[in-house]
């Protein structure tokens, strides 16, 4: 969908480079030795965290809590 307006095309970008599609959560996710979803799951954590939101949801385990911390993050190598 362009991940990010909800149209359920992940791949299509709708002419708009902007959009995120999941070609883009791919290459994120590889660059970094994460799956697509582990991806997902720290942007929407990063997402709380720049609302606000990110003290109820992150620390309970309701958005990757859980995580190893060999999932978050660039690797070393990469920094």
């Amino acid at each position: 969908m362009c991940l990010n307006c909800g149209c359920g095309k992940p791949e299509d970008p709708h002419g708009n480079p902007a959009n995120i599609t999941a070609d883009d959560l791919r290459r994120a996710g590889r660059a970094n030795g994460q799956s697509m979803e582990t991806s997902a799951r720290n942007i929407l954590a990063g997402v709380e965290q720049l609302e606000g939101d990110a003290v109820g949801s992150v620390h309970s385990g309701a958005v990757g809590g859980d995580q190893d911390a060999a999932e978050r993050g660039t690797p070393a190598t990469e920094s």
